[in-house]
């Protein structure tokens, strides 16, 4: 009867979650805790509250605030007596950080994670994650070395390998030839460089590197090496900066850069570690607009319920959800749902259902489909830049990528 029923609690949530219009029906008014949950199900949240990611971490904690409202109103419907309970610790972005935040979640016994924001803050907490069997689902760490089979690492995004190849497409079709590269000099910059080099040179291209330290105070130094690579390129038409930073650093880069004659005449681009950054657009939108700076980040699809999350998301807290945003709230459903479907908190167990759970999963970010490393299947980013609209900097889209036609298309 405990299998019949959490196999019903799984079906409605699933169905509800989808959009379906069908009607469910639940034997009983009132149903027991399933067998082996506890009345509160914890789940860890690991957010760039503070350090150079720390606006997106304000967003994905407001999501995390509706996911764990929507969950317990469905889990209420079902007459479970269960309650989802999200403890939020800050990575204050950085591997030491996520480290000891995990370390305080772990020690209060939660198994199960959202987050947290950055691949090296991933790559730091993958031994302790393994090692004590802790599920962690990231909604935006994307270095391609985090891809590895029957960890217990999972990704509600894809890989860099296709936001380095949406990037070389995007800087050829602008006419680019020669690209110098400013990037973190960490895992996720490390690999987000190498996949924009290869595909970038297999096109034709030409590519130089500044490869900065992540914890470095300020960069004038590094912006100084820039600008004398993007001289020995030629500062024309053809020659491009890739800048590969997060928020704060990126607007270390960008301030230092409009003081520079030589890098305020070629093109700019940049990467989902600024794009839709309202502390970008805040704090240095005039100079990203100036530059025409456009950036990528990975596209959740189109549909009634993404657009009706942004609006309630808005409506709520005053500002859009980037991308990652939507992920975030769809990797906690997701955890809820694998916790339902294995009737126990056992994080084994749902590391183990967790795949198949996500493939049945339509969310505010569209099908959140795994693949066998147990990262997200997708194939479309969103290329954006920073705009003057109403007196105020904002993030507008231009474009998308196409991963499996290799073109953009731009929007008229």
């Amino acid at each position: 009867m405990q299998k019949y029923l959490i196999y019903v609690v799984v079906s409605l949530i699933i169905g509800l979650i989808s959009g379906s219009a069908a009607t469910y029906a639940f034997a009983g008014a009132t149903a027991p805790t399933p067998t082996g949950l506890p009345s509160e199900v914890p789940i860890g949240a690991l957010l760039p509250l503070t350090g150079k990611l720390s606006s997106f971490g304000e967003k994905w904690k407001h999501a995390l605030e509706l996911a764990e409202e929507d969950i317990n109103a469905y889990v209420s419907k079902l007459g479970l007596n269960v309650k989802f309970k999200i403890y939020v610790e800050d990575t204050k972005t950085s591997p030491e950080g996520a480290l000891a935040a995990l370390q305080t979640l772990s020690a209060k016994g939660i198994k199960l994670i959202v987050g947290p924001a950055a691949s090296s803050e991933v790559a730091a907490i993958k031994s302790h994650a393994d090692a004590n069997k802790i599920v962690v689902f990231s909604p935006s760490a994307t270095a391609p070395q985090l891809a590895i089979k029957d960890d217990y690492i999972f990704r509600a995004v894809t890989s860099d390998v296709y936001q380095g190849r949406a990037l070389a497409r995007l800087m050829w079709d602008k006419g680019v030839r020669k690209v110098v590269v400013i990037y973190r000099g960490d895992v996720w910059g490390v690999g987000l460089f190498n996949v924009v080099k290869e595909r970038f040179e297999e096109l034709g291209g030409q590519v130089k590197e500044v490869k900065y330290d992540p914890e470095a105070p300020e960069l004038s130094t590094e912006v100084r090496a820039l600008s004398d690579l993007v001289k020995e390129f030629g500062a024309d038409e053809k020659t491009a900066v890739l800048m590969i930073s997060f928020e704060d650093d990126g607007i270390n880069i960008l301030s230092l850069a409009k003081e520079d004659p030589v890098l305020t005449k070629v093109k700019w681009f940049g990467t989902d570690g600024i794009a839709c950054s309202t502390k970008i657009a805040k704090q240095v939108g005039d100079i990203v607009e100036s530059l025409g700076v456009l950036a990528t980040v990975y596209l959740p699809e189109e549909s009634s319920k993404k657009e009706q999350f942004k609006e309630r998301f808005k409506t709520r807290y005053g500002i859009e959800p980037d991308p990652y945003t939507c992920n975030i709230y769809d990797a906690t459903w997701i955890l809820a749902l694998a916790v339902l479907e294995a009737g126990k908190y056992d994080s084994e167990v749902v590391a183990k259902v967790l795949p198949e759970a996500s493939s049945r999963y339509f969310g505010v970010s569209g099908w959140v489909l795994l693949d066998e490393a147990g990262d997200r299947v997708g194939e479309k980013y969103v290329i954006t830049t920073v705009v003057s609209e109403n007196g105020e900097y904002i993030w507008k889209d231009v474009g998308v990528y196409i991963e499996p036609l290799d073109k953009i298309k731009w929007s008229t």
